[in-house]
């Protein structure tokens, strides 16, 4: 009896591949137990990438699920399917009432595919659920730049520090780190990912220049995925999105990658194939959600020139949203930048500074700012407060006031080496004025300066200058500088100069009130 049914088994086989070849269709060769999980799913014709999304165990309909090319969403029976090729990953844009898991701080909404050409493989996301959060904060990394075993010492105390100040903010934390998680050395991402799960939190992650291989890409801007393999082994995908509360995050890699004759050479650029997975992505989004956009290079400076290539692309896909923020690093400087009317970038400084440099025991970034992060806060489809904190200070300081002996700094130093930065000569000299560095402010912001007491004055014109601790730090190469290429910011737009009534003033308190009525006061007292 058994020979019987083996016999019988084994004509159906071979009629079925007889009919199957001869009728011309796609030939699927299906894996059966692909990396230990059965392909209990029968693929559609054509069809080589199968799964089914669960939730506590249930199957989900309407989950977007896409393998950076192809965006579908599962059916009732939670099951999707799409025909790839070449894809790396296929990942879930995370439901905002589903849990986001990690491994060491990397949310797991993405897995791995491999297979050849004439293969179906099966990969199931067995989610689990939670309340959805109609308030959540995010806090943002940006250009942690990380390369060399002293890096990974200075870095790991401050983000001690970052994880402590965490644990006072209220409700639903989550982090993001907005690019250059290394300084072109790929071999450090799991140090990085060691330190960076002390925060013990979800930490979605941003692709910047650094973080691509200059020896892998020889050939140019068409090798900018070879590049960043190392990136992708360690992080998962560079592009994706995700749904947390009423805001859907969407993260994109806007460094188009040269690294032409081994230098670290890019293009602040969104691919086409990138802008069109995005097209399909928020096709599933209804257009009164809110979005939250994160890449590294920012889409627009204001005051500057400094822009992405193709921002107008981008700009044209989220427009008709409720409303849009865009995070961005890169620049190691604090701006915000409006857009349009529902659309605002807030650009951050580095969690390592100015290249891991210090002065007077602490790090700075380019413009004057400590080195830090961001804190956003959301409540339902609305940011309802952010500010920028520096990880080695008080969240109240939020601005310098530079006497007139340090402020005459704003012009450069003089050249040529000198012992230290206390050292340093100004270019110019001026004996009157005082200058003022409000780090994260924007022209909604409101400053008032009082001098000894006296009735508060605003102070309405910013102008652009040098930071004056920024020019003594960085401007020239000098020994005490740990990597020296950093220049203070030219383009610094955050500072205001006055003047003081009385050339005998005792004291100048300035106070800066944003958007959010957070109220930051600075007082500086005559020497």
């Amino acid at each position: 009896m058994n020979n019987l049914f083996k016999t019988i088994n084994l004509v159906a086989l071979m009629a079925l591949l007889f009919f199957g070849t001869s009728c011309g269709e796609e030939k699927i060769a299906v894996r059966n137990k692909p990396a230990g999980q059965d392909l209990n799913i029968k693929p559609d014709k054509g069809m080589n990438l199968v799964g089914r999304v669960t939730v506590d165990g249930k199957p989900r309909q309407g989950v977007v699920v896409s393998d950076g090319n192809t965006v579908v969403a599962t059916d009732k029976d939670g099951v999707y399917q799409m025909k790839t090729a070449k894809a790396e990953y296929v990942f879930v844009s995370m439901p905002e009432d589903c849990q986001i898991d990690q491994t060491k701080s990397v949310p797991q909404f993405f897995k791995k595919i491999e297979f050849g050409k004439s293969e179906a493989i099966q990969r199931d996301f067995e989610l689990k659920s939670k309340g959805v959060d109609d308030s959540f904060s995010l806090v943002a990394l940006a250009d942690v730049q990380v390369k060399t075993d002293n890096d990974l010492t200075l870095c790991e105390p401050l983000m001690t520090k970052i994880a402590d100040y965490t644990k006072t903010i209220k409700g639903t934390v989550l982090g993001i780190s907005l690019g250059d998680l290394s300084w072109n050395n790929p071999s450090v991402y799991d140090d990085y990912k060691k330190i960076v799960s002390k925060l013990n939190m979800p930490v979605f992650s941003v692709i910047g220049n650094h973080d691509h291989n200059e020896k892998t890409n020889k050939f140019g801007a068409a090798n900018d995925s070879l590049s960043a393999q190392e990136y992708r082994d360690a992080m998962g995908p560079t592009y994706y999105s995700a749904n947390i509360g009423k805001w859907h995050l969407v993260v994109l890699d806007d460094v188009l990658y040269s690294g032409a004759n081994g230098r670290n050479d890019y293009t602040g650029r969104i691919t086409a194939g990138q802008l069109e997975w995005l097209r399909k992505d928020l096709s599933h989004v209804s257009k009164d959600k809110s979005i939250l956009v994160a890449l590294h290079i920012p889409t627009l400076r204001r005051n500057s020139g400094t822009k992405l290539s193709n921002r107008e692309d981008l700009y044209a896909l989220i427009k008709d949203f409720h409303r849009v923020v865009i995070l961005s690093g890169h620049t190691h400087n604090n701006f915000t930048t409006d857009i349009a009317s529902n659309i605002r970038e807030y650009t951050l400084g580095a969690v390592m500074g100015a290249f891991w440099n210090t002065y007077n025991g602490k790090g700075i970034c380019n413009d004057g700012s400590p080195r830090g992060f961001g804190v956003l806060t959301f409540k339902g489809g609305e940011l309802v407060n952010e500010y920028y904190k520096g990880e080695e200070y008080p969240l109240d300081y939020q601005i310098k006031i530079y006497a007139p002996e340090d402020a005459t700094f704003r012009w450069g130093r003089k050249a040529g080496q000198i012992s230290a930065p206390s050292n340093a000569d100004p270019l110019k000299e001026d004996k009157t004025t005082v200058l003022v560095n409000v780090f994260n402010w924007h022209t909604d912001w409101n400053v008032t300066i009082s001098e000894d007491g006296a009735t508060p004055v605003a102070l309405k014109k910013n102008v652009k200058c040098l930071d004056p601790d920024a020019v003594r730090m960085l401007q020239y190469e000098n020994s005490w500088e740990k990597r020296p290429t950093a220049e203070p910011e030219g383009n610094n737009d955050h500072m205001f100069l006055y003047t003081p009534k009385s050339k005998s003033w005792k004291s100048l308190t300035v106070e800066a009130v944003d958007p959010w009525h957070n109220h930051y006061t600075s007082t500086l007292k005559a020497k």
